[in-house]
């Protein structure tokens, strides 16, 4: 027994050495496989994420996220990414004496030099002469609680074109209030859609709202705009019997058929930096127009040229022309005025009912004036 156990001692000891060489070669192995398929997944991650940003889908992200602080926060980020569907755009800040702008355009600098999406929203100080806003009484107007007006001309060729355009009213703590503009051209847009129309009329509201906050104007929001019309033109003219907006009630119907008026251009009522409505005869030709200007809309060369007319002699005027104001308190001077055509600086070839004209203009000016909360003054 002894003789086979010493044997046995023997054997192991010869054997532990191999046996403890194959465990760490095992061991040695398994440590490998692993640390490669560590490598291997993590040359995956890398891959996935070279792809990624070789793409520009890192950049594309970062972007987006800057929406978010685009022009000093006040960038409607939301609203814009809805407009643009999905493009990659970039944001940036201009300022001017006597302007602010909020820019968006195409990240893609592979196209044109304003690439395929150009939207800017500027505000300015309605007080200031330069203060930039283009609108006319053609537009329509935005409602639900702002005054401003939307131009798009269902018409024209190019779809992606349009501008809005609000006035904001800053509460008493700031005199004259805030005037803002959208322009937007889009290759991929169709402002013929009513909803591509209201998410530009949303980008315009909340970003100049967001700004006004930022200026210390304590601005008063309406409602979103779920919908918003298009402008009209000279040819969307319409019997005179079934005018319903801004024609409305400017004269009655024994007057109008002795103005040889049988058709009218209106926009549906609502307050606009400028209203309109123009009295056409059969076939539309235009025989008297009526506008109404607000704040900023009313450039300094026409005030001028109307507070001209506004100290001409009373009685009847050769031409026809006949202004009147407002006072519409911490906002610009309101006018309204009435002009036949063909009138010039001279006469006018119609048959002038002057005291009708005049009538008629109380009435236009009454009714827009109150929907501006304005008052009508003396001069």
């Amino acid at each position: 027994m002894t003789g086979k156990t010493e044997k046995n001692e023997q054997t192991a000891k010869a054997a532990g050495p191999q046996d403890g060489e194959q465990d760490r070669l095992l061991r040695h192995r398994r440590r490998r496989r692993i640390q490669l398929a560590a490598v291997v997944a993590g040359g995956t991650v890398l891959a996935a994420g070279g792809l990624f940003w070789l793409s520009g889908g890192l950049q594309a992200w970062l972007d987006d996220r800057a929406l978010d602080s685009a022009c000093d926060g006040t960038l409607a980020a939301g609203a814009v990414r809805e407009l643009v569907g999905g493009a990659q755009v970039t944001a940036e800040t201009r300022t001017g004496r006597d302007f602010w702008q909020c820019r968006v355009s195409e990240a893609d600098e592979e196209y044109e030099e304003d690439g395929r999406i150009d939207l800017r929203v500027t505000v300015s100080d309605a007080r200031d002469r330069a203060s930039l806003l283009e609108a006319a009484g053609t537009d329509a107007p935005l409602g639900h609680g702002w005054t401003g007006g939307f131009a798009f001309d269902p018409d024209r060729e190019r779809r992606g074109e349009a501008t809005a355009s609000v006035l904001l009213d800053c509460g008493g703590n700031r005199d004259g209030g805030i005037v803002a503009e959208v322009r937007a051209r889009m290759d991929r847009a169709d402002f013929g859609r009513p909803e591509a129309r209201a998410g530009l009329t949303a980008v315009l509201t909340r970003t100049a709202t967001a700004y006004a906050r930022q200026e210390g104007c304590e601005v008063t929001e309406g409602e979103p705009v779920r919908k918003v019309g298009t402008s009209v033109n000279a040819w969307d003219h319409k019997p005179f019997a079934s005018v319903s907006g801004s024609c409305a009630g400017i004269v009655d119907p024994r007057t109008a058929a002795r103005w040889g008026v049988r058709t009218a251009v209106e926009t549906v009522p609502g307050p606009k930096p400028v209203e309109g409505c123009t009295l056409g005869g059969l076939r539309g030709a235009p025989l008297y127009t009526f506008t109404a200007s607000y704040g900023p809309a009313l450039e300094w060369s026409t005030r001028e040229r109307l507070e001209e007319l506004a100290e001409r002699p009373a009685g009847d005027a050769p031409d026809g022309r006949y202004v009147l104001w407002a006072d519409c308190g911490t906002t610009e001077r309101a006018a309204y005025v009435v002009a036949p055509a063909g009138g010039g600086r001279d006469r006018s070839p119609l048959a002038l009912d002057h005291t009708g004209l005049r009538t008629a203009l109380s009435a236009f000016a009454e009714r827009s004036a109150q929907a501006h909360r304005c008052t009508l003054t003396a001069d």
